[in-house]
């Protein structure tokens, strides 16, 4: 559906775009510049601390936590967004919607997780050999020996990280804190994907994707029925190549070492 804006450029589109993204889309025009792309997707880098990544998806992509979701995707290049709109030199896509991406919180952790020992298992099997997955220790997860391991536009240990991060906050852990301060230090010393960077900088604040909050939200629901439980896990297995597997590993891995808390 396209919408008429006197005087623009080209066509003009409706866009539905992520709440996160207010203060960059209703502040005054700026310009953005364009650092990967996908069939389904198009990321752009803001230079903004607060607000590192903007992503304009179509609606059968995964919706990011700072996206905006539209029938048509810019072309190559960057954009001018600001003032309601997103505009490219033939183009212009305007904010009809808002939307609030999942921040999961109020969770309470799994006292165990035998009801799907069978899924966790085949989950960590298809873990990515190539990243270094923390020890299964309460102490074990070090975001910087994490961060950018692996391919691709989310690396999967930055999967992992950013997962376990959202999942702390989900289930109020007491390790957050420490695992924030670290992953914003490992963030300014060791480089990642720009995609990533905005991902990470999003769960360090608890959001994430519908698929990793449904998914921890059936894990820590209790009496969750099998069959339901192996859905949410075949939803987070579609998002990306191996992004899916990574991301429930980080999940895994905050829920199983809570126990070990206070060990030597």
């Amino acid at each position: 559906m396209t919408c008429a804006t006197p005087g623009a450029p080209g066509p003009s589109w409706a866009g539905a775009a992520s709440t996160l993204l207010a203060p960059l889309l209703d502040g005054p025009p700026r310009h953005v510049h364009e650092v990967a792309r996908t069939r389904l997707s198009v990321h752009y880098a803001t230079e903004d601390p607060s607000l590192p990544l903007l992503c304009v998806v179509s609606p059968e992509a995964i919706r990011l936590p700072a996206a905006v979701v539209t029938s048509t995707l810019p072309g190559h290049g960057g954009l001018q967004v600001g003032a309601g709109m997103l505009e490219s030199t033939d183009a212009t896509w305007r904010i009809t919607r808002w939307w609030r991406p999942p921040r999961p919180a109020g969770l309470e952790p799994p006292p165990h997780l035998t009801g799907a020992r069978g899924v966790f298992g085949a989950l960590r099997a298809a873990g990515d050999p190539a990243v270094l997955l923390p020890p299964s220790s309460y102490d074990g997860l070090d975001p910087a020996t994490l961060l950018g391991r692996g391919p691709g536009l989310t690396p999967s240990g930055d999967d992992v990280l950013a997962a376990a991060l959202v999942t702390a906050h989900a289930t109020s852990d007491p390790r957050l804190d420490v695992w924030r301060r670290r992953t914003r230090a490992a963030l300014t010393a060791t480089a990642t994907t720009p995609v990533s960077h905005g991902l990470l900088h999003a769960a360090l604040d608890g959001w994430c994707t519908p698929e990793l909050a449904a998914f921890l939200d059936a894990v820590c629901t209790p009496g969750m029925p099998g069959p339901a439980l192996t859905l949410t896990v075949e939803r987070l297995l579609e998002v990306g190549h191996s992004s899916g597997a990574a991301l429930a590993l980080g999940v895994l891995h905050t829920l199983t070492t809570r126990d070990l808390r206070g060990a030597a």
